[in-house]
């Protein structure tokens, strides 16, 4: 493989440094960094196998790494340990042979004390394996809101919907560096934020980017709500 070609794989992989990420996922910083370069405090192992070399002395994270803090987080959030979290990536990985587990087409549910991986048979039914004993159990499923923002292919994480309410906003690695972008004109939201900023009027700024007021009033509203989360 040629060098042009390694660079352009790297571009394609999306690129997030710690702060970016954290942003997108609310989360702590420090967390985060817990989560891709591991525990300094407890010699712990990083829960995530980051794509990517540490770029310029920081640390990033490509595509996947995204896709999996955004489950880590998750999972976090729902009272997991990182040592129960990291069980179970590491299971994953051994089971499937891939890199970033919480990143594949899998639905993974969880009640406070197991994560399950859904299973379906050849007949339909479906089961869920619980990855803390590796028994399968029949339960009933409950959709994820989270599967549902991510398009899947060939298996594997390759678009992101960060926020539910804001359909028309993407995170593609292939588009725009991977920063969120209004899916259908391609313009990072961030630029039509910070124009705002500056413009104090929406109509103005969808005229600057040739948008639709809606479209523009899309990616301020987005950028507010990642503003003012809540961090985890």
């Amino acid at each position: 493989m040629t060098a042009k070609q390694d660079w352009q794989q790297f571009l394609e992989a999306g690129l997030y440094t710690v702060p970016m990420a954290a942003r997108l996922v609310a989360a702590h910083q420090n967390k985060v960094r817990s989560w891709i370069e591991g525990y300094s405090s407890s010699e712990a192992e990083p829960i995530i196998h980051r794509e990517l070399p540490v770029v310029g002395g920081r640390t990033v994270l490509a595509f996947l790494d995204l896709i999996e803090t955004a489950f880590i987080r998750h999972f976090a959030a729902l009272g997991y340990s990182p040592q129960t979290i990291r069980k179970v990536a590491e299971k994953l990985r051994k089971r499937h042979h891939i890199d970033h587990p919480f990143a594949m087409g899998k639905r993974f549910r969880a009640d406070g004390k197991s994560i399950f991986e859904e299973s379906v048979e050849d007949d339909g039914e479906r089961h869920l394996l619980n990855l803390m004993n590796d028994n399968f159990v029949i339960a009933p499923i409950v959709e994820q809101s989270l599967f549902d923002q991510i398009l899947y292919v060939d298996d594997i994480a390759r678009q992101w919907t960060p926020l539910p309410q804001f359909p028309s906003i993407v995170v593609d690695p292939r588009r725009a560096f991977g920063k969120p972008i209004l899916f259908d004109r391609g313009v990072p939201t961030e630029v039509i934020y910070h124009d705002f900023l500056l413009m104090e009027d929406a109509n103005e700024v969808a005229e600057e980017y040739g948008l639709t007021a809606e479209e523009a009033k899309a990616a301020i509203g987005f950028e507010l709500e990642l503003n003012n989360r809540t961090l985890h």
